[in-house]
């Protein structure tokens, strides 16, 4: 989760930065002392979540979270206050949570586990359809992906945020090539290829690159094939017969998925 602090004490900052370091899913990508230049960067930048001090000099936090809900009505809000007589006022606006000074690790990890939840319950602004042809939608706008790029983020998606190392994406997708340094040179093309797509795109923090190989943040997209695997689709979700039919190695996944298909019918 793409998250920002807003706080008016640099030191609470970097508590907060400090403390959150080795939480995996939560990336801090933007801190600031005052409203303004948060709702700068919220107007501009994907955000998830926003952790929000009350008592601000210029500025409560209660009037700031409104207005960045303006921006995104999905943007999830967790309060951090010295005084519980702000709770209230938190509920009133449909805040998601609320942390009271002074906080220690095992408290973020608590409303970490609480965030983790309500996103997974939200629809995601991004949709990844694999029953069928592979199709990425930004709301309702097809991205234009093609070629092996395409197919690189077709791979990855299909291991629902594990990682799938360079090596095997080359290997499944250059079927038939050998594999050696010289020939990984087609693979890093396409890779770059598809990371330039995916930033004009402003969806680049979906695909995410380790220094082994390449995965997916499951936390900001909707996927088919993960709803249809959790048992919890909806009508956009229905598995009619095809998986990414445009590439051979998804027959192996389509062979599962038609195995447990008939096994929860009979």
């Amino acid at each position: 989760m793409r998250a920002i602090i807003v706080d008016d004490e640099q030191l609470m900052i970097r508590k907060f930065e400090r403390l959150t370091t080795d939480i995996e899913d939560l990336r801090v990508v933007g801190a600031f002392e005052n409203a303004r230049e948060a709702l700068q960067f919220v107007d501009k930048n994907p955000v998830e979540v926003a952790f929000l001090d009350v008592e601000m000099p210029e500025g409560s936090g209660i009037e700031l979270a409104k207005r960045l809900r303006d921006i995104r009505k999905d943007i999830m809000i967790v309060f951090i206050t010295a005084y519980d007589e702000y709770i209230r006022d938190s509920n009133e606006i449909g805040a998601d949570h609320y942390i009271i000074k002074p906080y220690t690790k095992n408290t973020l990890d608590n409303v970490m586990e609480k965030l983790r939840l309500i996103s997974a319950r939200q629809e995601k602004d991004i949709y990844i359809q694999t029953f069928g042809r592979f199709l990425v939608r930004k709301g309702d706008t097809p991205i234009r992906l093609s070629g092996k790029a395409k197919e690189i983020l077709a791979l990855v998606v299909t291991r629902q945020g594990k990682e799938i190392s360079n090596e095997e994406i080359y290997s499944t997708i250059w079927e038939g090539r050998p594999y050696s340094n010289s020939h990984m040179s087609v693979y890093y093309n396409a890779l770059r290829r598809l990371k330039k797509t995916l930033k004009a795109e402003g969806i680049e923090d979906i695909l995410v690159s380790t220094p082994r190989g390449q995965t997916v943040n499951t936390a900001l997209f909707d996927c088919d094939y993960y709803a249809w695997k959790d048992q919890n689709t909806g009508k956009r979700d229905q598995f009619e017969g095809e998986f990414m039919s445009e590439y051979s190695w998804g027959e192996y996944i389509l062979g599962s998925i038609m195995n447990d298909d008939w096994m929860e019918q009979s």
